[in-house]
């Protein structure tokens, strides 16, 4: 008869996972899990964050949510999220995919090159935005409209103006961000075999059907980790509104996190903050899900 095996987990290593994981279960805990169930608690109320004597707490009902999808302005910044994601996504993970494979090289100084791409990367996004307010300056001596006017061309308003506003945050962001993204990419291309390139060029296969054929289909997975992560981080724009336009010119950049921001924090109104918190983690859930779902099909 056979002895029972010991029971490795039951011999104590259950108890040694808890408390390894008890500090970031305890900080996730704290920092995400709590407020977040506030946020819903609180999206049903008229909750403050500096009570009002004259305004009693009280239960409201879905009078917050009702208000999230009728007002103008919080109609307006989810709109202007998704056309910012819209721009920001393709454009990141495309330019991103190129640098990866153009670095992609053992030559002589590429990890120089690769420092460059990835600078950006390490500067703050606050010192990011300070250089790009100089670039996008809408008076004569701003950087761009100094090009323009060697150029013989008009100046322009640039983020002083709604219709290119949004296209000036966009541009900034996308600089910003493929630095990071290319590494990740590139990562993705060290696991693909080099006996396969050599395969294809046998076989007399062109760059781009290489390119296409082979680098993108062994790339799916970690594209599917960029797209995902890159949507999240899109649709969570923040920093560069606040520093940049302050969702301005006429909301044309009111973002859905800047205006949570600005109704919770300026206009004293956590109730109709947090309804709009839960309804931007619902659809951004729902958003990743269908992107996982459509990315991963067929595997």
């Amino acid at each position: 008869m056979k002895k029972n095996r010991p029971n490795r987990i039951a011999d104590g290593q259950t108890l040694a996972a808890w408390l390894l994981s008890a500090p970031s279960l305890l900080i996730i805990l704290t920092f995400m899990v709590i407020p977040f169930a506030m946020s819903i608690v609180y999206s049903f109320t008229n909750k403050m964050l500096i009570p009002n004597p004259n305004n009693p707490f009280q239960f409201v009902g879905l009078y917050n949510y009702i208000k999230v999808f009728t007002n103008d302005v919080s109609v307006q910044a989810f709109i202007n999220t998704g056309f910012f994601a819209l721009l920001f996504v393709p454009f990141t993970v495309a330019i991103s995919t190129v640098l990866a494979v153009l670095v992609n090289k053992r030559i002589k100084g590429i990890g120089i090159i690769r420092l460059i791409y990835f600078s950006p990367q390490i500067v703050s996004i606050t010192v990011v935005a300070v250089i790009w307010a100089f670039i996008f300056s809408p008076s004569a001596d701003g950087l761009l409209n100094s090009l323009l006017h060697s150029l013989g061309l008009e100046p322009q308003l640039w983020l002083k103006d709604p219709k290119l506003a949004m296209y000036g945050i966009a541009v900034m962001s996308i600089w910003q961000a493929i630095g990071m993204q290319m590494i990740i990419i590139l990562g993705g291309l060290q696991y693909i075999p080099e006996e396969i390139y050599e395969a294809a060029k046998v076989d007399g296969a062109k760059r781009w059907q290489t390119f296409i054929s082979i680098t993108v289909p062994m790339l799916k997975n970690t594209l599917n980790f960029v797209i995902i992560t890159n949507t999240i981080a899109a649709l969570k724009l923040f920093t560069q509104v606040f520093m940049l336009t302050e969702g301005g010119p006429q909301n044309s950049t009111n973002t859905v996190v800047y205006f949570m921001y600005n109704i919770g924090f300026s206009r004293n109104q956590i109730g109709y903050s947090s309804a709009m918190a839960v309804v931007f983690f619902v659809i951004v859930l729902i958003i990743s899900l269908i992107q996982n779902r459509i990315i991963t099909k067929g595997e």
